[in-house]
């Protein structure tokens, strides 16, 4: 530990800060990195649907403790697999005024996200 006992890293002693924003958000990142790997090696379909979604949800929870600055540098999300978006977001993604991050995911899918 260093001198006085402060802590050097934001994560060191997290367990002791679970509602510290940047413990939080350490988390929410770590998260995050794991919905994104499982959704690149999700199988096509309906499970690669719901890992899309998974992630957006982290994203969403994630923004929501960043700062202003800190939001503006994260690397969009991946584009959503074909069948994840209902008709209306489709329209959107297509005309390119999609925002992920805001989104709901369809009743469809919403209702597996839930279980």
């Amino acid at each position: 530990m260093a001198e006085g006992g402060a802590l050097r890293r934001p994560w060191h002693g997290a367990s002791d800060r679970p509602d510290d924003p940047a413990v939080a958000a350490l988390r929410l990142q770590r998260a995050e990195v794991e919905a994104l790997l499982a959704f690149r090696h999700a199988e096509p379909g309906e499970e690669e649907n719901l890992a899309w979604w998974r992630l957006q949800r982290l994203r969403a929870a994630r923004r929501a403790v960043l700062g202003e600055a800190e939001r503006g540098r994260l690397p969009a999300l991946p584009p959503p697999p074909a069948h994840a978006l209902s008709w209306w977001q489709g329209v959107k993604f297509r005309l390119k005024r999609l925002r992920p991050e805001e989104e709901r995911p369809p009743r469809r899918i919403a209702a597996r996200l839930d279980r």
